[in-house]
């Protein structure tokens, strides 16, 4: 006796893509980068390169070209009020750059600022020369008096910047900030009215080489991975915080007991930088694509993962074992076996390193 052929269901799996904390194209961003509360007397000014190499000399130089292009005019001088160059910032990798700005508070006239942006940065989290140069113009943006955008802003003036470089809103800033003349050279200083702000590029904090493996022997997730501009990590499963993690010399590795099939998170403070779904550690799931009864017993069709043990079971009891699967197998089950009834037949498929999931449950 044939049976028509039958798609059997499986347990639904959660499907998310894990995030390695790159900046959301569609993000949101302020239309007007926001102004801060200095400037120069005009829509451009002098500069003074101090650095030492003719790389970083050629980062200046393509940083300052951009904002001349959006419409500010930076112009390299012997001497300058702002003075521009890198340094070893290796006793602090969170910070990718800053602006040290003095101006008269009443005026808001700029009397000196010293821009510079962190070497040591750079070359251990692998800044490209167009990243560095976003983090030139970054720094040249605060000097020239504008503000920082949203967290997850599209912007050059991103407070963790390393991938934009001048956007629109960044203009839309700049201009603002220039939209009215001043008289600054009528107006003596009074040492007395200089205050000194210092704006900060920290690093964007990033999640890369995640691997994940599962210890059937201690029910736990295991976790590694490389760790960008962070200390300290979060994690979080199914939505509640389970741990915190330290990364040394920017890596992390540890061990997680849990139960079920729920979603890990790592974050930093109350940003996901890394989401990891069940497909990630658990078991992928067996296909059923065909069933066949006959006077003789069951044939199954399986797709599932190469080298994979599949266990056939019923009522909790193991009547076949498949070792080293193919992508697809034929199985077959004689009537003996399963004594004439294919109630409480269920199939688990196990792979190294995964956490096993139960397929599914079939009877005619």
């Amino acid at each position: 006796m044939r049976f028509p052929k039958r798609i059997f269901s499986t347990l639904a799996t959660i499907s998310l893509t894990t995030s390695f904390g790159l900046l959301s194209a569609n993000a949101s961003t302020k239309a007007t980068t926001p102004m801060l509360g200095y400037r120069y007397d005009k829509q451009a000014a002098n500069y003074q390169d101090l650095s030492s190499s003719d790389y970083y000399k050629d980062v200046w130089n393509n940083a300052t070209a951009s904002w001349k292009k959006a419409g500010f005019t930076w112009t390299k001088a012997a001497t300058a009020k702002t003075t521009v160059s890198s340094y070893d910032g290796s006793s602090d990798m969170t910070l990718a750059g800053y602006n040290s700005v003095s101006y008269n508070k009443s005026t808001g006239e700029i009397t000196s600022s010293k821009v510079r942006i962190n070497r040591a940065v750079f070359e251990k989290y692998n800044y490209t020369k167009a990243e560095r140069t976003n983090v030139a113009e970054h720094e040249l943006g605060h000097a020239l008096g504008i503000g920082h955008n949203n967290t997850d802003s599209v912007s050059v003036m991103n407070p963790a910047n390393r991938y934009y470089t001048i956007q629109a809103c960044d203009i839309n800033g700049m201009k603002a900030r220039y939209a009215t003349t001043t008289t600054f050279d009528s107006v003596p200083n009074n040492p007395g009215e200089i205050i000194t702000v210092t704006e900060y590029l920290h690093v964007q904090p990033k999640i890369t080489n995640i691997t994940t493996n599962y210890s059937s022997q201690s029910h736990s997730l295991i976790l590694k991975g490389r760790a960008i501009g962070i200390e300290h990590l979060t994690l979080t499963y199914q939505g509640k915080k389970v741990r915190t993690v330290n990364v040394k010399s920017g890596q992390f590795k540890f061990a997680q007991q849990f139960k079920g099939y729920g979603d890990f998170k790592l974050m930093k403070g109350q940003q996901v930088l890394a989401t990891i779904p069940s497909q990630q550690y658990a078991t992928p799931k067996v296909k059923v694509t065909s069933a066949e009864r006959t006077t003789k017993g069951i044939y199954y069709t399986l797709i599932g993962s190469r080298d994979a043990t599949i266990n056939i079971a019923q009522n909790g009891q193991v009547i076949k074992t498949i070792k080293n699967a193919s992508a697809t197998t034929k199985v077959f089950i004689p009537n003996a076996k399963i004594k004439n009834s294919t109630r409480g037949l269920t199939v688990t498929q196990r792979v190294t390193n995964k956490k096993p999931v139960r397929q599914f449950n079939y009877h005619l």
